[in-house]
């Protein structure tokens, strides 16, 4: 929470990554942060985007406090990219490709299903309850959210892990990436991987997992849980374009946001804009045709960059921090170039945070929005 409050950029500028040796902008998790997991000998063989997830799941089981055991507990997780960025796949695939039989690895079919890293974290926890795997692009994690609340309503658990995680950073995304030009290439932290800020060159690749424990408001009154807050709704679609186009009126971006919202105005836009100049027009034009705007937008990518199927639940939990400590997190780095006229928030504001609206675009045309509300013991 205090990077998040203080508005601290995780980012950095790596060199050499680009296809023709140039610099670009990322957020990775250093390998000493999963020291405790890598100790456990059971999940040595996993791929980093699992043991992230472990790590995730393991943190937010301890701060809720709860139980799984004698519980029907559904996981839902979501991931753009699995661990097609390992080097264990990446080198699998060139020796497969080179024949070369024997160097292919014995755990490569592991790496390559995305259900692996759930099933993964499932037995990790000792859930055998329904198990999810969503692969939507960026709104991966936001749409397991979307998922889960379904469940619970039905009564088909009793309660739901939900979260993702993405380790997708390797030569292949970085340049695929480039070619399409959505990454910032020779580009410092001040231009590049900006949101809301003319000039920007793209986003920043990073790695991530979140997860959180979503239950029943009954039953978590009735265990006497420290409940961080509601989510009210999540709305889902797809933009219905050719996957090889981008849709550049945002009509379904504004459909799905307008029906989370209700009409309602919340305190503040916890935004999707991550520094593609076309998505971040797509949340100007939604800020002024529904709020005029009105209400305060923020994107916490000016602090984590893009974590891909991960940024929905990273949403979803500063969101929840938010709600509970009463402050709007600020887009950072950010001069508003060519956004002027709307209401960013560049610094930290204390003050008491009722509700919240969510946005979320994913490649593929899927869009995400999700309604929070503070929760208030009835």
């Amino acid at each position: 929470m205090f990077n998040l409050k203080n508005g601290v950029c995780t980012l950095k500028v790596v060199e050499g990554m680009g296809p023709k040796g140039e610099s670009t902008i990322a957020g990775l998790i250093q390998d000493e942060d999963l020291e405790q997991i890598e100790a456990d000998d059971k999940l040595k063989r996993l791929p980093k985007v699992t043991k992230m997830g472990v790590a995730a799941v393991k943190e937010a089981i301890a701060s809720s406090g709860l139980d799984v055991r004698h519980k029907k507990v559904g996981l839902f997780f979501g991931s753009s990219l699995g661990a097609t960025g390992e080097k264990l796949y990446q080198d699998s695939i060139h020796y497969a490709n080179q024949e070369l039989y024997r160097k292919v690895s014995l755990i490569f079919s592991h790496y390559a299903n995305y259900h692996s890293i759930t099933a993964a974290i499932g037995h990790y926890i000792g859930a055998r309850g329904v198990e999810k795997t969503i692969t939507t692009g960026c709104t991966s994690s936001l749409e397991a959210v979307e998922d889960a609340i379904l469940y619970l309503k039905s009564g088909k658990v009793d309660v739901a892990i939900v979260g993702g995680t993405d380790s997708p950073i390797c030569n292949a995304t970085t340049y695929a990436f480039a070619k399409t030009k959505t990454i910032p290439l020779n580009q410092t932290l001040e231009e590049g991987a900006v949101p809301f800020q003319k000039g920007s060159k793209g986003f920043a690749m990073s790695e991530a997992a979140g997860a959180i424990v979503l239950e029943r408001e009954e039953d978590a009154v009735q265990r006497k849980a420290d409940i961080k807050g509601e989510i009210v709704d999540v709305v889902s679609n797809n933009d219905g374009i050719n996957i090889f186009s981008l849709d550049e009126s945002g009509d379904q971006m504004l459909n799905a946001l307008k029906e989370v919202t209700m009409g309602r105005m919340p305190d503040y836009i916890n935004s999707q804009a991550l520094g593609i100049e076309l998505n971040d027009q797509i949340e100007q034009r939604c800020s002024k045709q529904l709020f005029n705007h009105e209400v305060p937008y923020t994107s916490i990518k000016s602090m984590y960059g893009n974590p891909f199927g991960v940024i929905g639940i990273l949403q979803v939990i500063s969101s929840l921090l938010s709600l509970q400590y009463g402050f709007i997190p600020p887009t950072i780095r950010t001069t508003r170039r060519g956004y002027e006229e709307m209401n960013i928030i560049t610094e930290t504001i204390y003050r008491e945070v009722h509700e919240v609206a969510i946005t979320n675009h994913g490649f593929g045309g899927n869009n995400a929005c999700a309604y929070m509300k503070k929760y208030i013991k009835s």
